[in-house]
């Protein structure tokens, strides 16, 4: 077995024990290690925290209560504190899954798995998720903690080419912020000069790259206090209606969106994924690259967080006031910026372009033939 642990604390030896010889059989990278009381499995957390891959638990005992729940918030306190960060797979495996019906909702590596299922399926889940790298990116000592770390030390340093230059912006600021803030908005700044650097140098294209972003990396789930931003989908809490945000970004920054202007997004017709492998390709991409949709629509491709996918139309629009849209809209998912930035793109051609009275064919190639007549003469 490779190096990592999978921690699984259970009050009941003999189920330890029968896990255990379960897991043995299993063609699985981490070595199991379970504990029947939270002092053992504490113990393990300081020893090996930086080698824990996936954690099960059972909720205190076999017999636990809402009250008992209640009364013993340390346990539960050491998950949130050590683990949640990480993103860990984190198995609840209890018989009283109740007793956290309002916890870990929006937490999508925690698993709540009622003892009615074989611990095989959390198991089978671990493999998957070791197997596809996902653990990877995430655990102590991963992807994000060690490589994300040194890009972003990179990409900050490589901004600053001469140390007096770090020095003038903390002049800067020193001089405009009263010293109590001081040190707060050296941080914001300097971090968000770091994050935009690398979030720019990952998100940049790069030509003939067959490196093509997966779907879901033109969607993600804000995490600003905003209310609405522009990109947004919302979706009717009770009807079908969908749309997207088109209000520009200003007016939402500066908090003077009373009203926020929408356009209507359809479900589009299924794409057709039958013929040659090379005409389905083509066909998809023409849906991704918008090159069969009209002057006022554009396809939204299909994910987990909008998995009917759509499409906008921009003719459809209009406003609707900002309070009555939140109260009756649930916000859905937000589209990355540069798919956002086309669509508005897209939504000023269409609502700014004025055309031009038609001009009489035959007319303009007697126009041309004449020119052309002249030039030849002019030749000779």
């Amino acid at each position: 077995m490779g190096n990592g642990i999978i921690l699984h604390l259970e009050n009941d030896k003999a189920l330890i024990e029968r896990y255990d010889n379960l897991y043995q059989q299993l063609d699985m990278e981490f070595k199991y290690i379970g504990c029947s009381t939270t002092e053992e499995f504490n113990s393990v957390i300081n020893e090996q925290e930086r080698n824990i891959k996936a954690i099960i638990f059972d909720l205190i005992g076999s017999k636990a209560t809402k009250e008992e729940l209640a009364g013993n918030p340390e346990f539960l306190t050491v998950i949130n504190e050590k683990f949640i960060k990480y993103n860990l797979p984190i198995f609840i495996y209890s018989g009283h899954l109740e007793s956290i019906d309002n916890k870990y909702t929006q937490n999508g590596t925690v698993f709540k798995v009622s003892k009615d299922d074989s611990i095989q399926d959390i198991f089978d889940k671990i493999k998957f998720l070791s197997d596809s790298g996902f653990i990877d990116v995430f655990c102590p000592g991963g992807v994000l903690e060690s490589e994300i770390k040194a890009e972003l030390n990179k990409s900050f340093t490589n901004q600053f080419s001469q140390n007096n230059q770090i020095e003038e912006v903390l002049k800067s600021i020193i001089t405009s912020e009263k010293p109590e803030n001081q040190k707060e908005r050296v941080k914001k700044v300097f971090k968000r000069i770091a994050i935009k650097t690398l979030s720019s140098d990952l998100l940049a294209p790069v030509a003939d790259s067959e490196d093509k972003v997966h779907p879901i990396e033109h969607f993600y789930k804000r995490q600003s206090k905003l209310p609405v931003w522009t990109g947004d989908i919302w979706k009717q809490k009770n009807g079908e209606e969908t749309f997207l945000v088109l209000t520009p970004r200003c007016d939402f920054a500066t908090g003077k969106a009373a009203n926020v202007m929408v356009a209507k997004i359809h479900k589009p017709k299924p794409i057709k994924l039958n013929g040659k492998p090379e005409e389905v390709e083509k066909r998809l991409r023409d849906y991704l690259t918008d090159n069969l949709q009209g002057k006022s629509t554009r396809y939204i491709p299909n994910n987990v967080f909008f998995s009917d996918g759509g499409m906008i139309d921009l003719a459809d629009h209009h406003t609707i006031d900002l309070k009555s849209f939140t109260d009756s809209f649930d916000y859905i998912i937000t589209l990355s910026d540069d798919l956002t930035n086309e669509i508005i793109g897209k939504f000023a051609y269409y609502f700014l372009r004025t055309g031009i009275t038609n001009i009489n064919e035959q007319e303009f190639e007697a126009i041309i033939k004449a020119l052309n007549s002249e030039n030849n003469a002019g030749e000779k």
